[in-house]
């Protein structure tokens, strides 16, 4: 199996897990990085739409665990890919911490862009 590959019993068990783990943070403790927030104003995507996303509004149909060098370390994000209409998917990175829930990119992506994560799943 190719390491970009997932088997969807694997998705759907790492799907539940996230779902409840965000519920697990208050909106308070969710935060966005100033990287994220001029990203989000520039792509017109509020942070009540994700906030609402995150606790629960909807489900992610795709996630990715992704491990990136940052300052000298290895972070674990995750890449959280929600079907918000017949057009769009919104694509949610964050970074769990102990207490916050960090977002660090937001991304709203056309319905073509779903084929590419289709293909990472393994029946």
């Amino acid at each position: 199996m190719a390491d970009n590959t997932i088997k969807r019993e694997e998705l759907e068990k790492l799907i539940k897990e996230v779902v409840e783990k965000n519920k697990s943070y208050s909106r308070d403790q969710v935060e966005f990085t100033p990287y994220c927030k001029r990203k989000m104003t520039d792509r017109g995507i509020k942070e009540g739409l994700v906030l609402d996303i995150l606790h629960g509004s909807k489900v992610p149909y795709f996630v990715e665990i992704q491990r990136v060098p940052h300052k000298k370390e290895i972070e674990t994000r995750h890449k959280l890919i929600y079907k918000i209409s017949n057009k769009y998917s919104l694509i949610v990175v964050i970074i769990y911490y102990e207490s916050i829930l960090n977002v660090i990119n937001v991304i709203r992506t056309s319905k073509s862009a779903e084929k590419l994560w289709r293909k990472k799943i393994l029946e």
